[in-house]
């Protein structure tokens, strides 16, 4: 199961790069969450017959808004 999910996350980094659009089970792997978890999250996405896909760009950015500076 673990090998299934670090192909997910490479995928997911792929992704990232050509901008090709993500996979719950790619987002979930990235941000190494549940899916339940990626579904409360305030993440746009885009419903394709009863799939959901993310824009990479929208998954970059919610990492970013969560950085937290560290304290020197």
């Amino acid at each position: 199961m673990d090998e299934l999910k670090a192909a997910k996350a490479q995928s997911a980094e792929t992704k990232l790069r050509t901008g090709a659009l993500l996979d719950i089970q790619e987002v979930a792997a990235k941000l190494d969450v549940s899916h339940s978890t990626v579904h409360r999250l305030p993440l746009p996405s885009i419903r394709i017959g009863k799939q959901l896909r993310f824009d990479p760009k929208d998954v970059q950015r919610l990492i970013e808004a969560g950085r937290e500076p560290i304290a020197a």
